[in-house]
């Protein structure tokens, strides 16, 4: 990620910490976890994308797995999510923060069905942060 990105978050997460962390404790919950709930988190995460969204973030990595599979059917393979890294995940998720917020909902249902991710550091942070998103 960019320094001028990182940045942003930075003061994002000053102003409103609960929100502006999300995308950090995602990705941190990308880095942690096996390679088959990586491929569903990534699945998750580019549902609401549609085709600019997936080109313009992360050099355009999303848009390439999204196209190798069909544009019909999203589908990411174990191959793709070991070749994604935790940092586009975290573009990606910085750019749906924006654009589609909405979808963290469904990352923390991901998340908390299962036991071995919801029990990580990162997880525990994100689904915190989320349930205190939820109560403003």
């Amino acid at each position: 990620m960019a320094e001028a990105d990182q940045a942003k978050l930075a003061t994002a997460a000053a102003e409103a910490p609960g929100a502006a962390l999300v995308p950090l404790y995602v990705s941190g919950v990308f880095r942690e976890a096996p390679v088959s709930f990586r491929a569903q988190l990534i699945e998750t995460l580019m549902r609401p994308m549609g085709a600019l969204g997936l080109v313009a973030v992360a050099n355009g990595v999303f848009a390439a797995v999204r196209q190798r599979h069909g544009w019909e059917r999203l589908q990411v393979t174990l191959d793709d999510a070991a070749r994604i890294t935790a940092d586009q995940v975290l573009e990606l998720s910085s750019y749906l923060q924006q654009a589609a917020p909405e979808v963290f909902r469904a990352v923390g249902d991901l998340v908390s069905r299962q036991p071995a991710v919801a029990s990580g550091l990162s997880a525990i942070l994100l689904l915190h942060a989320l349930r205190a998103l939820r109560r403003r």
